[in-house]
């Protein structure tokens, strides 16, 4: 595993660095570890990196995993390697991937929340970003797994000894209104896999210059799979983000709760609107009619949804509010796609 003070030789030793930008202290190396080992970089006057090492065999398969990936959707040509950061290299022997450190860039949800505001103009981007990947990387794939929220109303034994007591109070929730496990059932036999997809597109992976260019990051978890998991990914960010800014008030009847948001839904339906449409546009290829891309996108987003209130309530005793708002509102999504499209979000499918 490579230590923080070993990372300017081993650039050295590659030909990523001159001698000249570490003597004269022009090289700063930051730890900016997550799931893995990351180092970030930076030199002055010079190309910066980001270092990806996995902590474990697990770890160390899915920076294996990216690595593939990018290796892939880089061979697909220009239009698609604009939207990812610039593959650097793949070190077999240390497991440790090498991409481009895209220094002025933040992530989507930073930027949206310092502005507080959702422009459309980001929605925009993002919609064409994933649009584009999924047109250039659509293929022949053997079959794949489907996003495990998928099954969360059928668990296998691991659950019991990796989920918190609230992870199992919003599983047994589930479990106990048929027609949410029915939808799930309904969700995953209807899976296509069509072309590669990121499958983790939320807006923490998605860092925005200050160029205003959108880059697509950590593609740990991208498989062969349906396209409109990402879309849905995608658009249930806005809704997580205005549930998660609902505050609960003493006194204040549940009804009344959505108007107290800090983060208005109708302030972000501009930008829901703009990133489907803009996903049309990019994505050029529409093989099932036009209401039932937005049924099945709208669906996609409430199970990403309840994931969210999943992944939220992993080390929670009890669900806590925003985890129950996120579960009721994805469960509406998937149960009723139509019309939460047209009355919620003011979304409408375009014309055949």
């Amino acid at each position: 595993m490579l230590e923080q003070a070993e990372v300017a030789g081993y650039l050295l030793r590659c030909g990523l660095l001159g001698a000249e930008a570490v003597v004269g202290g022009g090289v700063v190396v930051r730890e900016v570890s997550s799931r893995n080992r990351n180092f970030a970089v930076e030199v002055d006057g010079g190309n910066s990196y980001l270092l990806k090492q996995g902590r474990s065999a697990e770890g160390a398969a899915t920076v294996a995993r990216e690595a593939a990936v990018l290796e892939e959707v880089t061979a697909r040509g220009e239009e698609v390697k604009a939207h990812l950061p610039k593959l650097v290299g793949y070190d077999r022997g240390e497991g440790l991937l090498a991409m481009e450190l895209l220094r002025d860039a933040e992530d989507l949800r930073s930027r949206q929340l310092s502005l507080e505001a959702f422009p459309a103009a980001l929605g925009e981007r993002l919609g064409a970003a994933l649009g584009t990947l999924h047109r250039e990387m659509r293929a022949r794939y053997p079959e794949a797994p489907t996003p495990w929220v998928l099954s969360i109303h059928r668990p296998d034994t691991g659950v019991f000894r990796d989920a918190s007591a609230a992870n199992l109070e919003l599983i047994g929730i589930v479990q106990s209104d048929e027609g949410i496990g029915e939808r799930f059932d309904e969700l995953r036999e209807g899976w296509r896999v069509e072309t590669l997809i990121h499958q983790d597109a939320k807006w923490e992976n998605c860092l925005i210059t200050d160029e205003e260019r959108l880059y697509l990051v950590d593609w740990e978890l991208a498989v062969a799979g349906d396209p409109l998991w990402d879309l849905g990914t995608a658009l249930s960010q806005y809704l997580s983000n205005w549930l998660f800014s609902i505050p609960v008030v003493a006194g204040e009847p549940p009804e009344r709760f959505p108007a107290l948001a800090r983060f208005p839904l109708d302030a972000m339906k501009p930008a829901m609107r703009a990133l489907c449409e803009a996903y049309a546009r990019a994505g050029d290829e529409q093989p099932q009619p036009a209401d039932e891309t937005l049924e099945r996108t709208v669906s996609y987003a409430g199970a990403r949804l309840v994931q969210t209130a999943y992944e939220a309530s992993q080390f929670d005793q009890r669900l806590n509010s925003a985890a129950i708002l996120h579960l009721q509102l994805g469960a509406n999504l998937m149960q009723r796609p139509a019309v939460a499209a047209e009355q919620l979000l003011g979304l409408a499918a375009a014309p055949a």
